[in-house]
Order: C-alpha cells, then structure tokens, then sequence
C-alpha cells in the first residue's frame, strides 16, 4: 500500500481534518477473509475505520471480492445493506424470501439489497466473481458506478468522504487534484481517496480497449 499527500500511514489517527489521504493497493495488500458461513472466502480490499475487522462486525463499511463456486445461501448481515456486482460469469439469480422478488444479476450492473433479507444465490452457467460493498445502514451509504473507459477520459467529483476506484481490467492513469504525477494503476490495483478538499476531482484516462473500473462513494450518514 502506497500513500500521497497524506498522513505517514493509513492507521494514524486523524490529526488535522484537512488533511486529504490518498492510499493506492495492489492485489497482494487484499486481506483473505472466510465468508461468514464458511462456504466461500473473501478478498477485503478495504474496510472502515481502519481498526475496525469484518470478524467483530464493528466496521461502518466494507469492499471485497469474491468468487461463487456453486448455488446456496449468502450470509446474512442483520443492520447492513449490500451492494453486489457480477464481474466475471454468465450472472446469478438472488431470491429473497417474501422480502423482494427475484433478481437476475448481469455483468457488471450493481444491484442493491439489504444485508437482512434471507437470500439465496442461483448460479446461471457455472461459478461467477463479484464485487461486494457493504455498508452499516446507520452509518453509511454507498453508491457504485461502473466505468467502462476503454481509452478514453473521464473525471469524477470527489464529493463525498470516501471514493474507492477499482480496476477491473486493462490499465488507466488516474490524477487527484493537486498531485503532481497520476497514479499509473493496472487490474486489480485499487485507489481510496479519503477526506478530499472542497473542489478535488478525479480524473482518469485508460491505457486501452479492455479498460474499465469501478467507483465507490461513501457517505457518512451516522449525523
């Protein structure tokens, strides 16, 4: 994990509210974590506060990855809601119960639930990968985006206390306001900008055909 224009290291406490962090992961900085009903495992790509862990449930927010290797139910995270994206695979069929009707879930199309509901995942042709952003429902929200770039540019406000890029694949140069040299990230590298500055924008530019990512903003909704 690499940190700019920042605190010495992510696990400081906040000294100066100013104070803007920018911290780049690469694949080996991801935590494996058990899924919490032990038929799957999870790679934590980042978890807040920082203290926080996914085994005590005490985190306000969460982003992991994972893959599904067979149909069965999901784990249940009463006072959460989930944000759930296919990456990889022909999609999953999610049953809720009498709480919502069936969803079928498609590449890359966020779908959003409540982490209380009694779920169950149906696989459509064999196992999928996803991309999985929980947040506790009295102290965050999550919005994710998907961005399909190719090579093309695009700059993204940075409005809100958090904002997690992930590059699915391909490779793209992304720039915060006020650095002098872009972060060059390549699939798998994930870049968290945290306490931005009045006016900081994102902007990004991919390196290829194949280039796309994602786009989490959090908001703080504890008041």
């Amino acid at each position: 994990m690499r940190a700019r224009n920042s605190r010495a290291s992510l696990f400081e406490p906040t000294r100066l509210l100013d104070m803007r962090e920018v911290l780049h992961f690469s694949p080996d900085d991801a935590r494996r974590v058990p899924w919490k009903n032990g038929r799957g495992e999870t790679l934590e790509l980042a978890i807040f506060p920082p203290e926080a862990t996914f085994e005590r449930g005490d985190f306000a927010w969460r982003i992991s990855k994972a893959r599904v290797e067979e149909s069965g139910p999901f784990s249940a995270f009463a006072g959460f809601d989930r944000i759930l994206v296919v990456l990889e695979g022909d999609g999953l069929v999610l049953a809720h119960g009498d709480a919502s009707p069936r969803a079928r879930l498609r590449k890359l199309e966020p779908y959003r639930f409540a982490g209380d509901w009694d779920t169950s995942g149906e696989l459509v042709r064999g196992p999928i990968a996803d991309f999985n952003v929980i947040t506790h429902r009295e102290r965050a929200r999550a919005e994710v985006q998907t961005l399909p770039l190719a090579r093309r540019s695009a700059r993204e406000s940075l409005s809100t206390p958090h904002t997690f890029l992930h590059v699915l694949s391909g490779a793209l140069f992304a720039r915060v306001t006020g650095e002098d040299e872009p972060f060059d990230l390549v699939a798998g590298d994930s870049l968290w900008v945290r306490d931005p500055r009045i006016g900081d924008e994102l902007d990004l530019t991919g390196r290829g055909e194949g280039t796309a990512a994602l786009v989490v903003r959090i908001d703080d909704v504890s008041g």
